[in-house]
């Protein structure tokens, strides 16, 4: 089973929209698709016409410790449609925090309802708040993927950042990293604001941004308002087809990734292991490509002490984490602070290809006085020392 959440603490950017429409053009394609509505507003619960469902049988149950409330997933899925169940939502789930506060594995609430489960779906799609807080947390624990959508506004992008950073975040403390995609909505082709801001995400998302845009359409909002999927509200509408368009990129994706996989399954083990290593030149910093010749092996007396600086006066923690330590904030890598404001600290690095980050109170942030950098996974960019 595929489980993509769709996130983005951006209200309004077409999370609820989406997380029906896949999920129903999915079910159009034969795929038993399940919805989770982790939204205590519950809006894709009414735009799947279930609001009316008992309080006592809805996501607040299933994630609850309570033991006169909990109850298992499969006693709150609701049928939809052929091919299309959900697990609604109410307002129960806003006190879902307060109530777990003290347990550790709150976060992970979620994540083991569902690996506790027989659950007999192809794809699942959780229907996060427009926020970045606990309930967002459990949904980016338990998926797969994160699918973000960006509206074509001049507020797209704004704290898209924070939510990739959460990402990192997850992927540094319990070793889960969920792919990133992103989709535009909410597009007008007829202005050129549209076009401006769908460059302008394409720029920042590069190859994560899917080759499905979903254009404006008045059918949208006729299809949630009587409580259906578009598809089935007006099948030869824009919103249909654009809706089947990116189901079908989701189908050919998962496909590709499943015949990589059985293909790689499958290959025979060769008996001699061919490589080809990138080694930078220790004068240029310039790659060169080497086939056939051993790499030279590493002693801890080829380490050379780098000095990693900030300048920070407001901070009141600073660490330098990157692949050198595993992405790792223990105190061994935690910066001193100067008297003028500035914050440092000495590493013995390996000679090599180094990435690394700053973490500034909390917040990633890349390496402001070194120009070289890449994009990394999650769709942010890492600062890049050669040695």
């Amino acid at each position: 089973m595929k489980k993509i959440a769709v996130a983005n603490q951006k209200g309004g950017c077409g999370k609820t929209t989406t997380t029906i429409n896949l999920a129903g053009a999915l079910a159009d394609m034969g795929k038993r698709t399940l919805v989770i509505d982790l939204d205590p507003q519950a809006h894709a619960s009414f735009g799947l016409n279930r609001t009316n469902q008992s309080m006592d049988r809805s996501i607040y149950n299933v994630m609850t410790d309570s033991p006169d409330k909990n109850r298992p997933i499969n006693d709150c899925i609701v049928n939809v449609s052929q091919n299309l169940d959900i697990v609604p939502s109410n307002i129960l789930l806003s006190t879902l925090e307060q109530e777990l506060k003290d347990k550790e594995d709150a976060v992970s609430k979620l994540h083991q309802a569902l690996t506790t489960s027989q659950l007999n779906y192809d794809y699942m799609l959780i229907d996060c708040p427009p926020s970045l807080g606990f309930l967002t947390f459990n949904a980016l624990r338990a998926s797969d993927q994160v699918l973000v959508p960006i509206d074509m506004s001049a507020f797209s992008l704004m704290g898209v950042g924070k939510l990739l950073g959460m990402l990192e975040l997850i992927k540094i403390k319990i070793y889960h990293s969920p792919q990133v995609s992103a989709l535009a909505t909410l597009y007008d082709s007829r202005t050129k604001y549209s076009q401006v801001m769908h460059s302008e995400v394409s720029t920042f998302f590069k190859s994560q941004l899917l080759a499905t845009t979903i254009r404006m359409n008045v059918d949208l909002k006729k299809a949630a308002a009587k409580g259906v999927c578009v598809t089935t509200f007006n099948k030869d509408s824009i919103g249909a087809k654009d809706y089947t368009a990116l189901a079908q990129e989701i189908l050919r994706a998962d496909g590709a990734l499943e015949f990589e996989k059985a293909l790689n399954a499958s290959a025979p083990e060769s008996p001699v292991e061919i490589t080809q290593e990138i080694v930078m030149s220790p004068i240029l910093n310039l790659p060169r490509e080497v086939t056939g010749e051993p790499k030279e092996r590493e002693t801890p007396s080829m380490a050379r002490d780098i000095l990693f600086n900030v300048s920070a006066p407001n901070a009141k923690d600073i660490y330098v984490v990157g692949d050198f330590n595993n992405w790792n904030t223990a105190d061994d890598y935690r910066l001193s602070r100067l008297e003028d404001g500035r914050w440092e600290k000495k590493l013995g690095l390996s000679p090599g290809r180094h990435k690394y980050k700053f973490i500034i109170d909390g917040e990633w942030v890349q390496d402001s006085q070194n120009n070289d950098h890449e994009q990394n996974s999650f769709g942010t960019f890492d600062s890049v020392i050669i040695l």
